[in-house]
């Protein structure tokens, strides 16, 4: 005989796990946090070509691996994945601007 709760054990199970997912081991770190702010800083205001507009503690890059995977995933949480400001959106007519 099954038991009724044994499917809805395993969807609870299933969504527990998920939330780990896409966590960093090291979120709760402060090198972290100011990595991953870094990370984004750079992200969004970076002049292509220009290294001094990269924000980044090398000091803190170079000794600890939480502001390495902070700035890491900072950087590619906040990229604008193409320079022209659609933030990776395809060029559509139809879209338009919302301005009129």
């Amino acid at each position: 005989m099954r038991r009724p709760f044994m499917p809805a054990l395993l969807v609870l199970a299933l969504v527990l796990a998920g939330c780990g997912l896409g966590r960093s081991e090291y979120a709760d770190d402060p090198d972290y946090k100011a990595g991953h702010s870094d990370g984004c800083w750079t992200a969004t205001s970076q002049v292509p070509g220009d290294p001094e507009s990269i924000t980044r503690n090398e000091e803190a890059w170079k000794s600890s691996e939480a502001y390495r995977a902070g700035w890491k995933a900072g950087y590619n949480a906040c990229v604008i994945r193409d320079r022209s400001g659609s933030m990776g959106m395809p060029d559509m007519p139809e879209r338009g601007t919302g301005v009129r």
